[in-house]
């Protein structure tokens, strides 16, 4: 599972935790983006701030795990090229792709959707907005589709809740929330 976790949330985690259980996975990987080809403008925070934000996020749960390993590749780092590093080094495998259904609205924008969706099986959990509607993407039917909780939590309104002095509390990890305040992230 990739993101840029600009910062890792709930959302995040429960869309995590929902395909642990829908999928029947033994684990699921965290990875956060390092140089997010698709987004105009850089992520907010340092990638080590976001790892280590990841890290918090996930402690103590036995079947997470997070990999810095996207700040070695090449940049940028397209999905494609980080499937294809991960089916090489453990070429015994067999890894999936978690994603939320409202990122397969954009799923014609990433980097040889084709190819991606060839290589690695693709499941996404339902997001607001999409879980009654199935006409805004024609990659719809070859994904595997999964339940989960409906929340609608973003990345986006924590950090402009945060810029604006509003609580995120029950938003985020609490560990991950005191790293913020902490560092004076997002200020």
């Amino acid at each position: 599972m990739g993101g840029i976790f600009d910062p890792i949330h709930y959302g995040h985690l429960i869309l995590a935790e929902s395909a642990l259980g829908a999928m029947r996975f033994d684990g699921i990987l965290f990875i956060p983006s390092f140089n997010p080809p698709h987004r105009k403008s850089k992520p907010v925070i340092s990638f080590e701030d976001r790892y280590r934000m990841t890290l918090l996020a996930i402690e103590g749960h036995e079947k997470f795990h997070a990999s810095d390993l996207e700040k070695d590749l090449k940049s940028p780092g397209y999905t494609l090229a980080i499937v294809d590093f991960l089916r090489l080094k453990y070429p015994g495998v067999e890894w999936c792709l978690i994603l939320g259904t409202d990122n397969l609205a954009q799923f014609d924008n990433w980097h040889k959707p084709e190819e991606l969706i060839n290589r690695v099986k693709i499941a996404a959990g339902n997001r607001p907005g999409t879980e009654n509607n199935e006409s805004y993407s024609k990659w719809i039917n070859r994904v595997e589709k999964f339940d989960m909780p409906l929340v609608d939590i973003s990345s986006t309104r924590i950090r402009e809740s945060i810029k604006s002095g509003k609580s995120v509390r029950y938003l985020l990890p609490e560990e991950v929330r005191q790293f913020i305040l902490g560092r004076g992230l997002y200020r």
